[in-house]
């Protein structure tokens, strides 16, 4: 070994001892201990701010998912494509059909509007509805079954009607089964205002009530991974430019949208305040 290698590894042993004689000096220091508690408290912070508000996020997100009844709704006024099926359920989205319009209930003569929402069996795909079927309110996740009924419970007193009754839908008969105290998804359309009729879409046909210039929307709800939305985005920007109504957390819902965006900020502005007040320490 060369006489300068010797020399250079001797002035680094060197160095390093007098490196670690200055550490141990200024730890005895208390302004050296400040900052380094400082340091730790201001990563500590950053951390469980970011933590927070992911948590935050994911679960608002979720809840306003569940009112909507999806994290992504597709809405138009015609029977939708196979196609589109293919394309979400390829994504890894999970689905289920719905379809709005709006018509009269009878019974025994009396007429009432109402709001007629037809689920299949797949419904819902987040939360739970709530459902006097005689024995007391349940929690259910799922919706009528085929030939079956659930109500508004106004509907008893507008149609006089009961448990095991049954009502006239267009050119069909139902038996009402259950009162509707809650729905799993609390999506308003254009007959928000009437009294809710709650069947299975497979007993739309049987009513006859689809015809020619029929006010009715025909929904696909969608439930999926944030990623699976996110690859879909451009996707679905092209369905919104052909006319398909696609919503959104923050689109459908813009209270709920701007509430995240605000606790964002409020979060992050708080994540800097404690950075800056360790800094000042």
């Amino acid at each position: 070994m060369s006489e300068r290698s010797v020399t250079a590894k001797g002035q680094l042993g060197r160095q390093l001892v007098m490196a670690a004689r200055s550490l141990r000096r200024d730890l005895r220091a208390g302004d050296v201990r400040a900052l380094l508690v400082a340091l730790t408290l201001a990563v500590a912070a950053s951390t469980m701010m970011g933590f927070f508000l992911d948590r935050l996020e994911r679960g608002l997100t979720r809840q306003a998912s569940q009112m909507m009844g999806g994290d992504v709704v597709l809405e138009q006024s015609d029977p939708f494509a196979l196609e589109i099926r293919e394309r979400l359920e390829g994504a890894g989205m999970r689905l289920s059909d719905q379809v709005d319009l709006v018509s009269m209930a009878s019974r025994d003569g009396a007429f009432q509007p109402v709001s007629i929402k037809a689920v299949d069996e797949d419904y819902p795909l987040y939360g739970v509805s709530r459902v006097d079927q005689g024995a007391g309110v349940e929690e259910l996740a799922s919706g009528p079954a085929p030939g079956e009924v659930w109500l508004a419970p106004r509907l008893e007193t507008l149609l006089d009607i009961e448990l095991g009754d049954n009502l006239t839908l267009g050119r069909g008969e139902f038996q009402v089964t259950g009162w509707i105290e809650r729905e799993a998804d609390q999506s308003a359309g254009f007959g928000s205002f009437n009294p809710r009729v709650m069947m299975h879409v497979d007993d739309v046909e049987a009513t006859g009530l689809i015809q020619p210039g029929s006010r009715i929307e025909f929904e696909i709800l969608a439930a999926g991974s944030p990623q699976a939305v996110e690859t879909l985005s451009p996707w679905l920007a092209r369905l919104r430019a052909d006319g398909v109504e696609v919503r959104d957390v923050r689109e459908d819902r813009p209270r709920l949208g701007s509430a995240l965006e605000r606790a964002e900020t409020y979060l992050s502005l708080a994540g800097l305040a404690a950075v800056l007040l360790a800094g000042v320490a």
